[in-house]
């Protein structure tokens, strides 16, 4: 019988040697890569947990089967299957972009790598060595955001440093609390845990003032490597902070736990807001739209409540829509501006990259929150709730869309101003000069943000079916 959990960390992991040695046909490593990742996408969320499956040669699956791994438990919990479905599918569609759009990036291997530090992340117990498998993705990170053959990035030193800073207070918290056990008398050390559980999670979530990595690595990194950050690690982030408020009840328990993080969220909202309208570059907007995203998620978290929770787990499902679809229309961009996403060097390309420039509209429509877009399903319900108690907040996130939409509108109109003189306008194609292929697949993508956007019951019922799968302020 082959345990499910130990084929979620090997299969990615062994795919992704094989996509590097087939890296230069592209077609190939991207069609094994977006296989890989769908395939353990659909198998995590439909095979069932309490009973084997059979496959090939008399072969067993269990995927509810408990592996011990040197010495340590990987455990396949119901809260995890859609956490790790969101994973691998957020990747699948990733990566079928960066088939077209980052054909010469290490995106594809290091991404499956990757996918399997992760899924480690979420399955490994006791919860303290999920943080040293975040700290390898992270270092792993940094040949994913770098070019094929190019120096280390800016903005993924920057993130494997603030991800470095964080691992000591998640190591200590656990000597701590494993100190607490012997002496339950000494709640000296519970409130010192809680301190350095908040700071670890600022650090690992771009919490201001620790958000100067989140704006680095979309600013000078390959574009759909860093939507892979924000989306798909800063996602593990995420569902380990659940892992670890579930484990530890006492922590959402604390008096200022409500307080502290909508306090947070309101400081990346608003931090978010008014810089995304005063950028210059699009690599840097995109970041402080997912600071803005990212705070109006934990605004929800710090509701307190079973609604709270869902939005904000609503919050992640919809997110690559618009996070991945500007970073896919910022490549494209980059392409055909010699690698500059300046406003001044982009002006004129719209024309010439019609199908980027619509990626780079749609998912800035998506990120803002804005109507027909993935992400209105969610930050909308968030206002709403939030309006008859805290009209003040409801109305910062509204102003905080409107600048990241403020952003978006700026580089458009630099993208679509045509040239003054006759002979310079001539210079400008009119035709279609990024292929049909790839805008087939840019098509795709942007039908898919609208069409969550129009029918967000496609997703909502998945968050919460996830939010009853934690004890999370259960009622």
């Amino acid at each position: 019988m082959i345990a499910g959990p130990l084929l979620l960390l090997i299969i990615p992991l062994a795919m992704a040697g094989i996509v590097y040695i087939l890296l230069r046909w592209m077609s190939v490593s991207a069609l094994l890569a977006v296989g890989t990742a769908l395939a353990l996408g659909i198998a995590v969320i439909t095979l069932p947990m309490d009973q084997p499956v059979h496959v090939w040669g008399g072969r067993q699956i269990a995927m509810g089967e408990v592996v011990t791994f040197f010495g340590r438990e990987l455990v396949l919990e119901q809260s995890d299957r859609i956490a790790m479905a969101f994973l691998f599918l957020t990747a699948a569609g990733i990566f079928f972009l960066a088939w077209r759009v980052e054909s010469h990036s290490l995106l594809l291997p290091m991404g499956l790598g990757l996918l399997s530090l992760l899924s480690g992340a979420l399955l490994i117990r006791p919860l303290i060595y999920a943080a040293l498998l975040i700290e390898i993705a992270a270092a792993l990170s940094v040949f994913a955001l770098q070019t094929e053959g190019g120096a280390p990035t800016r903005g993924g030193l920057r993130y494997l440093s603030f991800v470095t800073l964080a691992l000591p207070g998640l190591l200590v918290t656990h000597w701590l609390l494993e100190r607490y056990v012997l002496t339950p008398n000494d709640t000296r050390l519970l409130s010192t845990s809680a301190a350095l559980l908040a700071l670890s999670f600022a650090l690992l979530l771009g919490v201001v003032p620790f958000h100067t990595w989140v704006s680095a690595v979309t600013g000078d990194s390959v574009p759909l490597a860093g939507a892979f950050v924000l989306t798909i690690g800063n996602g593990a982030v995420w569902f380990l902070l659940l892992d670890f408020l579930e484990t530890y009840p006492w922590i959402r328990g604390h008096p200022r736990f409500e307080s502290l993080t909508s306090a947070a969220g309101l400081a990346m909202v608003l931090v978010g807001g008014l810089l995304a309208p005063s950028q210059r570059r699009l690599g840097p907007l995109i970041g402080y739209a997912a600071l803005v995203d990212s705070g109006a998620a934990l605004i929800a978290l710090g509701m307190n409540s079973r609604l709270g929770l869902t939005l904000a787990l609503l919050s992640l499902l919809v997110r690559p829509f618009g996070l991945v679809l500007m970073s896919a229309g910022l490549s494209g961009l980059r392409v055909r501006s010699g690698g500059d996403d300046d406003f001044e060097a982009l002006r004129g390309l719209g024309w010439r990259a019609p199908w980027s420039t619509a990626a780079l509209v749609f998912g800035g429509l998506s990120a803002a929150g804005l109507p027909v877009s993935a992400g209105f399903t969610w930050r909308w319900a968030l206002c709403r709730a939030l309006a008859p108690s805290n009209p003040g907040t409801a109305l910062l996130l509204l102003l905080a869309g409107l600048g990241v939409m403020i952003g978006v509108w700026r580089g458009l109109s630099a993208l679509v101003m045509r040239p003054h003189s006759a002979e310079d306008r001539s210079v400008v194609p009119l035709g279609y000069p990024e292929g049909r292929v790839m805008a087939a697949v840019e098509a795709v993508a942007i039908v898919a943000c609208v069409g969550v956007g129009l029918f967000p019951q496609t997703l909502a019922p998945l968050a919460a079916r996830l939010a009853e799968a934690y004890t999370l302020f259960a009622p």
